[in-house]
């Protein structure tokens, strides 16, 4: 595929995914972050829970504004009556002006001590692991290392993945799925590959040593990929506009979420510590009532993300989770309150991808 083909996808999905960027300054630079896209608000907690998330966020998404929440609903709704349900952030910066291998430097780590941390606090937590776009490279640099170099060649230092059959912690057994969504880092023909873009590599596929890791957690990994994704196909679909690189969560979180609670009621394909006391299931056909065309229109990420999250355990079998309190700062508002895109800001990223390509 040529450059200037590669430029416009690429460039026509970044443009997508930006937030609208509030230009006016006013008293209330500091909003409750807003239901934007049917993303549902929930509280982060840090507690030991029966259901542990860990969720590694897309290129400027925020914490509570980052579309695998509706996963997490999905996931938590799933749980049966007293069965606790919870979820965190692996926290590190993301914003789409960061250098993307500052990004990564600093969310393998993160993601790596989070993980060790929570073993140790809560070791009988059934733990799941999910990362979307640039959040599913640090899920994967977080268990199979990471390294190399990437946009405007900037050069990530090498980290070692977290081995499942390490002595010094219990997380080979703990986490009982892994979900990457529209991977920077997808590998054609890989055994946990799911959906029409698995016989592609993405921008970045993994090579050696660090496939070898990632590996090792095979049979608790899918890699969700649509070949209309030029994120994790790199391109192949001449006519993507980077709409499907933007709904996944819309279209597959009830069959992500089955395969989960498949794997929680199996208990895990490495053997859980503790296997499951109650049947969880889910129907696989649950589908997000949000469309295509309204994710891809707009983007809930906010410009700058809060430096805290709201901790609550989340009720399982509740139709409405709790209303988030989590304010950020900059967080896109109504249509109402006069937004504007800045211009300038939305051409880094377009050159960015052109430098590399």
């Amino acid at each position: 595929m040529g450059v200037l083909t590669s430029s416009f996808i690429l460039s026509s999905f970044l443009f997508a995914a930006l937030p609208i960027i509030n230009a006016q300054s006013s008293s209330n630079a500091t909003k409750i972050n807003p239901h934007i896209d049917g993303i549902p608000s929930i509280p982060q907690v840090t507690d030991c829970t029966d259901v542990h998330i860990f969720l590694a966020k897309g290129n400027n998404e925020t914490e509570q504004g980052q579309r695998q929440l509706k996963l997490v609903d999905a996931i938590c709704k799933a749980t049966p009556s007293g069965v606790t349900c919870g979820h965190e952030s692996i926290h590190f910066d993301n914003k789409y002006t960061t250098v993307f291998c500052v990004s990564l430097e600093e969310g393998a780590p993160a993601g790596q001590k989070q993980l060790l941390d929570y073993n140790k606090k809560c070791p009988d937590s059934k733990i799941i692991v999910a990362g979307y776009s640039q959040g599913a490279q640090v899920v994967g640099d977080v268990l199979g290392g990471g390294g190399g170099t990437f946009f405007q060649d900037c050069v990530q230092k090498p980290n070692a993945g977290l081995d499942p059959a390490s002595k010094d912690h219990t997380l080979g057994k703990q986490i009982i799925a892994v979900s990457l969504c529209g991977n920077t880092r997808h590998d054609a023909g890989q055994s946990y590959n799911e959906l029409s873009g698995s016989p592609y590599n993405g921008l970045f596929p993994r090579t050696g040593a660090l496939l070898e890791g990632l590996n090792k957690w095979s049979n608790v990994l899918h890699d969700y990929c649509v070949e209309s994704d030029p994120i994790c196909t790199n391109g192949t679909d001449a006519e993507a506009t980077g709409e499907d690189h933007l709904s996944y969560f819309d279209v597959y979180s009830g069959q992500i979420a089955g395969w989960m609670m498949e794997k929680m009621n199996a208990g895990g394909d490495e053997g859980n510590a503790t296997s499951s006391s109650s049947t969880m299931s889910i129907s696989t056909s649950t589908r997000s009532s949000s469309t295509r065309s309204s994710t891809a229109s707009a983007t809930s990420s906010s410009a700058e993300e809060s430096s805290s999250a709201t901790s609550s355990t989340i009720p399982t079998n509740t139709n409405d989770a709790a209303a988030a309190t989590a304010s950020e700062t900059g967080a896109a508002g109504s249509g109402s309150e006069g937004m504007f895109v800045s211009l300038g800001m939305l051409m880094l990223p377009l050159l960015a991808i052109t430098s590399l390509l």
